[in-house]
């Protein structure tokens, strides 16, 4: 996943030449589509290892409810996607030589917004595939439908954030992001519990 991240980021920096122009145009869609695929990569650890492994049946005699197990492997899909944007956003504002000139904190929650929905999606698609013998084909088939929600109102709250946007500008994206993981929430609530006992 860092290897991924930071050839990306990099091929990007090349492409686009030394200190460019357009780059806060450009670096907010750079950016996310970097970490929507870095997150690809990790989906293929969040249940479909554990078919592998053959380690489903331990999960499903714990304690636990399905429900706090899918978060738990949500969580842990979010946290390996936050700490290769920890590396991935510092080395592009390097790279591009560019800072975002807004406040820190809204920056961090619509990167963590976006991110905790890509990582909800890639579970739940996970999930969703595990029995397939065509898993590496069905991720990427089942999530991209389903990104764009999260994905356009995270790049258009980020390109905004880089032009030094307050709270009361990127609002609207907030509000569609927030809508759009709740909805995801709900139905990955109501159909894991389906798919963990087959």
């Amino acid at each position: 996943m860092f290897t991924f991240a930071l050839l990306s980021i990099i091929s990007f920096s090349f492409s686009l030449g030394p200190a460019p122009s357009n780059v806060l145009d450009v670096i907010p869609t750079s950016l996310w589509v970097i970490i929507l695929f870095t997150g690809i990569i990790s989906f293929t650890t969040v249940f479909i290892r554990e078919m592998d492994k053959g380690t489903m049946d331990g999960l499903r005699s714990l304690p636990s409810s399905p429900q706090a197990i899918f978060l738990g492997k949500t969580f842990y899909c979010f946290i390996l996607m936050g700490i290769v944007e920890f590396v991935l956003i510092p080395a592009s504002m390097i790279l591009f030589n560019y800072s975002f000139n807004s406040d820190l904190a809204l920056v961090i929650l619509t990167f963590v917004l976006g991110t905790f929905n890509i990582a909800l999606i890639g579970s739940m698609v996970s999930a969703l595939t595990m029995y397939s013998e065509s898993k590496t084909i069905l991720i990427p088939l089942l999530t991209f439908p389903l990104i764009p929600g999260s994905l356009i109102p995270s790049v258009t709250a980020t390109m905004k954030l880089a032009f030094g946007a307050n709270l009361s500008l990127i609002l609207p994206e907030l509000r569609l992001i927030v809508a759009f993981l709740l909805a995801i929430l709900l139905a990955s609530w109501l159909i894991f519990e389906y798919v963990f006992y087959e």
